[in-house]
């Protein structure tokens, strides 16, 4: 019944191809929207290209965390790798923990919120209207739920490392 358990975790590579794929998609889509920009700069000197920029950098960056992902599902969970070959792989490339996933999603969708307000900003003609805060209020909560689950961790990290459990002063 272990081994069967132990077996369905290989279909984690799956979702590891399936996020990189899609990190794939991300950085295609921003040097697209990148030479867009290049395009309308080149035609219309006068026209703004700070929010097709913006688009792209936010694509770009939501790619880069997809791969990040991708390759700690991979290498966290799916694969075992000797700690030799751990110690070869750079740190971004090492997710130990769900926690840690959970951690870096917050600040994926953090990023992402600010650079959409950012776009949002640049996108605006006229005077802002009170509505454009929701996203900088979002920002806020979301940091501080993000702080809250860091620090509500089970176990401190030393205590992990040791293998120990209990949750006696040391």
């Amino acid at each position: 019944m272990v081994s069967f358990f132990l077996g369905l975790r290989y279909f984690l590579i799956l979702a590891s191809l399936g996020v990189l794929f899609a990190a794939f998609l991300m950085f295609w889509e921003g040097l697209l929207m990148l030479w867009e920009g290049y395009g309308l700069v080149r035609l219309d000197p006068d026209f703004s290209v700070i929010v097709t920029v913006l688009q792209a950098t936010d694509k770009i960056l939501l790619g880069i965390v997809l791969m990040v992902v991708g390759c700690g599902i991979a290498l966290g969970f799916a694969l075992d790798i000797s700690p030799e070959q751990r110690k070869n792989l750079p740190q971004w490339m090492i997710i130990d923990t769900v926690a840690e996933l959970k951690n870096l999603f917050f600040q994926m969708i953090i990023l992402y919120l600010v650079v959409h307000f950012a776009a949002q900003v640049g996108e605006t003609q006229g005077p802002l209207d009170w509505n454009t805060l929701v996203l900088p209020l979002s920002v806020l909560l979301l940091g501080g739920a993000m702080k809250l689950v860091a620090s509500s961790s089970h176990l401190p990290e030393q205590r992990r490392e040791n293998g120990r459990d209990d949750h006696r002063a040391d």
